[in-house]
């Protein structure tokens, strides 16, 4: 149980004679005090208003907003098996960080949404000396490969379905247990009421 001290009205009104007679040091007439006063609460009254308008009505829309998909271990349902999937490396057309352009280029599916998935790009050039990117074992997704690849963890792509070539092989687990801890992985989507 809370305790709400009640202030008596007598208090009240000793505060505000209080506070006009030190005004009036400042400002001069009891007049002049009290239309500071009335101004300062009319400036509150015009601010304060539209903001606990614009509260409750936000209050009441927050329940009505759209709900957002989230992210599954699962797909939804069957058919989202033959897409791109998380862990998974494929060979796509990938944007230019700068978007100059594009560039076929492995790359490795951490979410797939409904009509797109998001990746990390995979480039052959040495990138040791970045703290942003790992080295990700390229002999078992691409035989032709003589070394390594790497991993860029510094930024993810949105491509579309349509932009994805084909399936290049499975990433190695423990770079994808890397990626797991760095990015949440899945597949996206609404959860449907059952």
């Amino acid at each position: 149980m809370t305790y709400r001290r009640n202030i008596p009205a007598c208090r009240v009104r000793s505060v505000i004679v209080l506070l006009i007679s030190r005004l009036s040091v400042y400002a001069g007439t009891s007049t002049q005090i009290l239309g500071i006063l009335l101004a300062l609460l009319w400036f509150a009254f015009i601010v304060g208003l539209p903001a606990a308008v614009f509260l409750l009505v936000r209050r009441i829309l927050r329940g009505q907003a759209k709900p957002r998909p989230r992210i599954h271990a699962h797909p939804p349902d069957a058919s989202w098996y033959s897409r791109p999937s998380p862990g998974h490396i494929y060979w796509a057309d990938v944007p230019f960080a700068d978007g100059t352009g594009s560039k076929v280029r492995p790359c490795l599916v951490i979410r797939t949404h409904e009509q797109t998935i998001e990746v990390l790009k995979i480039t052959s050039q040495d990138k040791s000396g970045r703290r942003d990117c790992v080295p990700i074992p390229t002999a078992h997704w691409d035989r032709r490969a003589e070394k390594n690849s790497w991993l860029d963890l510094g930024t993810t792509y949105v491509i579309s379905d349509r932009a994805v070539n084909r399936r290049a092989g499975a990433c190695d687990p423990s770079t994808w247990s890397l990626v797991t801890r760095r990015f949440p992985t899945g597949w996206v989507y609404l959860a449907r009421a059952r």
